[in-house]
């Protein structure tokens, strides 16, 4: 099996996992300076100046919008293709309506344990914990936008408090 490439990974589950979590509402809320891309973009490669010339990637495909569905303010990440497990798809940052802080939501690249067949896991960090919230939908940002909001609809986020505090 293909092992995680660090660029991505580290990119999807550290840098946007933090800066959801350190910078939450204005993500999706204040107008960006530049383009979302753009943005992006701009983290990717100063991640990858951390890493060594072999660990990095070019940022091919990586992509960011603000939506607003049902109420919910969202940055949609699309990333360069995964191809191994926990590279994923996309990632969102999700303001419910009328909340302070943000979810952090993610599409990621499975295989599954049987067969080898590839398939999608929806991931959340929540208290710098990583929650499997089992199988995804196909890898397509409407149908995870779709996923995203139902599980912002029907649970809190998961992690620490989600085990202690019901």
């Amino acid at each position: 099996m293909t092992e995680s490439r660090v660029h991505h990974y580290g990119f999807v589950h550290r840098v946007l996992a933090g800066a959801a979590a350190e910078f939450g509402p204005k993500m999706v809320v204040t107008p960006p300076v530049r383009e979302v891309g753009q943005s992006l973009l701009a983290m990717w490669e100063g991640f990858g100046q951390s890493l060594t010339p072999e660990q990095q990637l070019p940022g091919d495909g990586l992509a960011g919008c603000l939506l607003e569905r049902e109420g919910h303010r969202l940055l949609l990440v699309t990333l360069p293709e995964p191809i191994a497990p926990t590279e994923a798809y996309f990632a969102a940052v999700v303001l419910p309506p009328g909340a302070d802080s943000c979810r952090y939501l993610t599409l990621e690249y499975s295989v599954g344990p049987a067969d080898g067949a590839p398939g999608t896991v929806l991931g959340e960090w929540a208290d710098q914990n990583h929650v499997n919230l089992g199988q995804g939908p196909e890898p397509t940002p409407e149908a995870f936008v779709t996923a995203v909001l139902a599980a912002v609809r029907t649970a809190e986020p998961r992690g620490w408090r989600g085990l202690f505090h019901r």
